[in-house]
């Protein structure tokens, strides 16, 4: 199977092929390396804002680190106020208010976010545009709130992205 650069498309040669091998096919030649690698380094939050619709950071306790602006507008807050909680805490999840917090309530088991963060943290696996049905009623008054989540293995953590359901798939649902 033939490699190329991500960056530039340039060749980079041959890598085995085969049920054994490893699957990646791209990587980044030398000159495109040190193109990105003399970029100066900005802040999390700046870069993550380059991206459309509410992005979190979590780490390997699945606590948010970081976030995007989008996503501290929705929840209206600051990026400080949920720095470092775990994403029940920072969504106003009402069984993270329950003892022991975020993670132990009964529901806890079955929450998509956190089975969702967990599996892609322990196994690297990406999940894109996973149904979740978070019980936020008494903060928006709709009996049920649905949006999609897709997770992303990203170096010490997961990148969580929400997005809205459109409003057709909305509407065949009902």
């Amino acid at each position: 199977m033939k490699k190329i650069c991500a960056w530039c498309n340039k060749d980079l040669g041959e890598v085995p092929s085969g049920p054994d091998a490893n699957p990646i096919t791209h990587g980044i030649c030398p000159d495109c390396a040190r193109k990105v690698l003399s970029f100066k380094a900005e802040p999390l939050t700046k870069f993550l804002d380059r991206f459309p619709g509410p992005i979190y950071v979590v780490n390997d306790e699945l606590e948010i680190v970081s976030a995007n602006s989008e996503a501290a507008h929705n929840l209206g807050k600051s990026l400080d106020d949920f720095t470092g909680k775990l994403p029940g805490d920072a969504f106003d999840c009402e069984d993270a208010k329950k003892p022991g917090g975020c993670g132990r309530a009964e529901h806890c088991r079955t929450c998509v976010i956190r089975k969702t963060l967990t599996d892609t943290l322990k196994t690297g696996v990406s999940h894109n545009d996973v149904p979740a049905y978070p019980d936020l009623r008494w903060v928006t008054g709709e009996e049920e709130l649905k949006f999609f989540i897709s997770t992303e293995k990203f170096g010490f953590g997961v990148i969580l992205k929400i997005e809205e359901i459109p409003e057709e798939d909305k509407v065949e649902e009902k």
